[in-house]
């Protein structure tokens, strides 16, 4: 039973977080598909996804400290 437990749609790429299961979560980020996570897995994936498409969109920031 896939079960769609949350949904970014306000950034540049759609990010959706699935539990297929007890303990297993899949992440699906534009075209990318990581199936099989455990909930940490799933957790950090899902946060990276998130922080990228903000990048991407000009939201954050994300040069290294002393970077121009």
């Amino acid at each position: 039973m896939k079960t769609l437990c949350h949904e970014t749609t306000f950034l540049a790429f759609p990010v959706k977080l699935f539990q297929v299961g007890r303990g297993n979560f899949s992440v699906h980020y534009g075209k990318q598909i990581k199936d099989r996570l455990t909930y940490g897995q799933a957790a950090t994936e899902y946060g990276a996804c998130i922080m990228h498409t903000l990048a991407c969109d000009g939201k954050l920031d994300n040069r290294e400290r002393g970077e121009k």
